[in-house]
């Protein structure tokens, strides 16, 4: 199994666990999560909004040390969120995915063949600092667990 799957199984998922929860858009309505890989499509113009709420599936990056150990593939979640409240609290939905989010992958530590590797840096999350009213902004970081390819039989050795 590569990255590539699972980026693919990451985002089929996300949008399985969230598709019951509805969170605000820039234009009023309130929507179920939209969950991207890599990167937020482009914009069709200048004025059209990001599609918030959302999450992008981002691989950051892969590691195999030797044929015996597994494929180690660092994965990070960039969550965004609108919500123009006057209150300025929308933090708490960012928290909230996330919270959704450590309690799924820590209940259910598979998905097909890749593992939650909880024992090296656990499940890292963080939210913006800065400023940035009515969006509000946070990430996750986690590492998955593959089979990485192996050597094929040599007739010599």
């Amino acid at each position: 199994m590569t990255a590539r799957d699972l980026q693919i199984r990451l985002q089929k998922d996300l949008i399985e666990l969230f598709k019951d929860r509805r969170y605000k858009t820039p234009d009023g309505k309130m929507e179920p999560v939209h969950v991207f890989r890599q990167n937020l499509p482009k914009r069709e113009s200048e004025e059209a909004e990001d599609p918030f709420p959302y999450i992008t599936v981002v691989l950051d990056s892969g590691d195999v040390k030797n044929q015996r150990s597994s494929h180690q593939i660092a994965v990070f979640f960039r969550i965004g969120i609108y919500d123009d409240d006057l209150t300025n609290q929308g933090h708490a939905s960012v928290l909230e995915i996330m919270e959704v989010m450590q309690q799924h992958y820590e209940e259910t530590n598979t998905l097909g063949p890749f593992a939650f590797n909880d024992d090296e840096d656990g499940f890292a999350w963080a939210l913006q600092n800065e400023q940035s009213w009515p969006y509000f902004f946070g990430a996750v970081g986690m590492t998955w667990e593959a089979h990485a390819p192996r050597r094929k039989a040599n007739k010599f050795v």
